[in-house]
């Protein structure tokens, strides 16, 4: 067995975390809230390991979608965004944008 074949097989710990919170998120017989925790935890555990979140939105969990990364930058504007720095957007009836 090669080098690589073999460290494909060999998962770590973290990996293997991350891997269980993914599945955990999708398993349909949990409540949604459940399911959106263990996609958070496993979004924690992708950006200890490579630096970049997961995008987790209900809809994804819902729909047991692949999570996304998130850019650092796109990160940054997020966080911002739910602290209440950024400009929030509301929609009228009309569909008019108001900022």
């Amino acid at each position: 067995m090669t080098s690589l074949n073999k460290r494909n097989q060999e998962r770590t710990h973290e990996e293997n975390q991350e891997r269980a919170y993914i599945a955990a998120s999708h398993r349909g017989d949990r409540s949604m809230e459940a399911r959106i925790e263990s996609a958070r935890k496993a979004s924690e555990i992708h950006k200890k390991r490579t630096g970049k979140a997961l995008r987790i939105t209900a809809e994804d969990v819902r729909n047991e979608e692949m999570y996304q990364e998130i850019d650092p930058e796109e990160e940054a504007k997020l966080e911002k965004f739910h602290r209440g720095e950024g400009h929030s957007i509301h929609y009228t009836n009309n569909n008019q944008i108001n900022k």
